[in-house]
């Protein structure tokens, strides 16, 4: 006999007449495992469940000034998560392992728990808390336990901790951008004090008081000299014209002041390097003064590109000393922060219900399973009893041909 002809043997009709002659056994075998299930469960405790929401952190703000430039230097600072957003980096504090032992001792959870060591309580906790971020991004911390007060308890102390975490590890960021900072600093006054001395030797070499007021000055008095001596010249020549002779009193009157003129306007041009007295061949420094707050003409363009150059290493230098100051003040204030780091949304408070166990549920599925079971064992023992039969018959034609 083939397979197809087996197969022929239990049809379907065959099938669905089982069903209908054994359905007492399946209602009755999947009432008493639904009256078990739900007599099981009402010996389950119940458990509560208490919820904290927080608020996304804020994105750490920048530096003020000039210190918004540090971001780009190698300064240690809170990045947990290069990939992830602050509300990632809290998830991620709340489920790390130090977080959990905090928890398993704060609340004695070995006895609590009945367990036999620290690890198997952390697993508990684990199975019991619930951390996660919703789809607006707010924080969630869910602890589930027998006692109602213990899970608002348990979830509030997470948030507690996790205000703490993050004050330290600010607080060692900040103070260990602080060091950073200072010895920034100490270098960088020792550059701004060479450059400073740089600048104040060159003053005094130059007479540069104020290089730009002197260099208008200087200027100013050299056109008006020039000025002088050319009426001078004019007045000279006039009278020698009107028929007065070189000797005469006021032409070389005029001739003297035209050239004490000129010489003033050599001094102010060339300075009293090679500046001679025409008359007694002295050294312009006893005819003027030893001491000339005029710039020489000659040396205002040199002077002033040398004093733009070392004035602007003074200036760099002390604007990055700014710079560090004010971040220096920042981390400062940084490290000394007790503000908290978190915003709560709505606080862990003492649930009323029960959040499990679900006992409808566990009633519906065992219920389900139960009656799966019982029409698969119908069926079963339909196809079985059909066998046997058909193997009955085919040994009684097998003997009987013998």
């Amino acid at each position: 006999m083939t397979q197809s002809t087996e197969r022929q043997d239990v049809s379907i009709l065959d099938l669905i007449t089982a069903l209908v002659s054994g359905w007492r056994m399946i209602v009755v075998g999947t009432l008493i495992v639904s009256v078990t299930t739900g007599a099981l469960s009402l010996l389950l405790e119940d458990e509560y469940e208490s919820v904290v929401q927080l608020l996304p952190p804020k994105e750490a703000k920048k530096g003020f000034g000039f210190a918004e430039l540090l971001s780009a230097l190698p300064i240690p600072s809170l990045r947990l998560g290069e990939k992830g957003t602050p509300a990632d980096i809290f998830v991620a504090i709340l489920k790390s392992p130090t977080m959990r032992r905090k928890m398993v001792d704060r609340f004695d959870l070995t006895k609590v728990y009945k367990t036999e060591g620290i690890e198997d309580a952390l697993e508990a906790l684990e199975r019991r808390t619930e951390i996660s971020k919703s789809e607006e991004g707010t924080i969630m911390i869910s602890v589930t336990d027998r006692d109602p007060q213990q899970a608002t308890d348990m979830a509030n102390q997470y948030v507690m901790y996790l205000d703490t975490t993050n004050q330290l590890l600010s607080n060692e960021s900040a103070q260990e951008r602080f060091e950073f900072i200072s010895l920034l600093e100490e270098r960088e006054d020792v550059k701004l004090q060479d450059a400073m001395q740089q600048l104040q030797v060159f003053q005094e070499e130059h007479n540069a008081i104020s290089l730009a007021d002197q260099a208008r000055a200087t200027i100013r008095t050299a056109a008006e000299m020039q000025m002088a001596f050319m009426e001078l010249i004019i007045k000279r020549l006039s009278l020698m014209q009107s028929g007065f002779g070189e000797s005469h009193p006021d032409v070389r009157r005029l001739q003297k002041e035209a050239q004490n003129r000129q010489l003033a306007l050599r001094y102010l041009r060339d300075g009293d390097a090679s500046v001679t007295d025409p008359v007694g061949d002295s050294h312009i420094s006893q005819v003027f003064g030893s001491e000339n707050l005029f710039l020489p003409l000659r040396d205002i363009p040199s002077v002033s590109q040398e004093y733009a150059n070392i004035e602007k290493d003074v200036l760099v230098q002390g604007a990055l000393m700014k710079m560090l100051l004010e971040q220096k003040a920042e981390s400062l204030i940084e490290a000394s922060n007790t503000t908290s780091t978190i915003q709560v949304l709505d606080h862990a408070m003492v649930p009323e219900k029960p959040a499990g166990p679900r006992r409808l549920l566990m009633v519906l599925i065992a219920a389900t399973l139960s009656l799966f079971a019982s029409i698969f064992y119908v069926l079963a023992a339909t196809y079985v009893s059909a066998l046997r039969a058909r193997w009955r018959v085919e040994y009684s034609q097998h003997v009987a041909s013998r």
